[in-house]
C-alpha cells in the first residue's frame, strides 16, 4: 500500500525544471468513479471517493494502481502530470 497526497502534488512545468503544486484529488476521484471503464468494483469506487474528498494524504491498495494508471492515461490529464502520476504510482 503507498500513501499519496493528490492534494499537494508538486509537479515539472518547465524544462527549466520549474515546479508548481497542484490539487488533483478531485479531478482523478471523480475521474476513477465515472470514467475510469477499467475496473467497476466497490474498493475502487471507495478508493475514488476517498481521493475526492481527501485533504491530505491516502492509502491506495496495491491492486488498484495498474487500474489508476489505465483510468490516467485514458483521461485528459496534460503530459506533465500523467509523467508524475505515472512515476509516484510505479515508484
Amino acid at each position: 500500500m503507498k500513501q499519496i497526497d493528490f492534494t499537494k502534488m508538486e509537479i515539472e512545468v518547465s524544462f527549466d525544471g520549474t515546479r508548481k503544486l497542484f490539487n488533483i484529488a478531485k479531478v482523478l476521484g471523480n475521474d476513477m468513479k465515472y470514467n475510469g471503464s477499467v475496473i467497476c468494483d466497490i474498493g475502487f469506487e471507495e478508493l475514488a471517493k476517498a481521493i475526492y474528498f481527501s485533504d491530505g494524504p491516502v492509502d491506495v491498495p496495491e491492486q488498484y494502481i495498474q487500474p489508476m494508471l489505465r483510468v490516467i492515461n485514458e483521461c485528459n490529464y496534460t503530459a506533465a502530470v500523467k509523467r508524475h502520476l505515472t512515476t509516484i504510482l510505479n515508484g
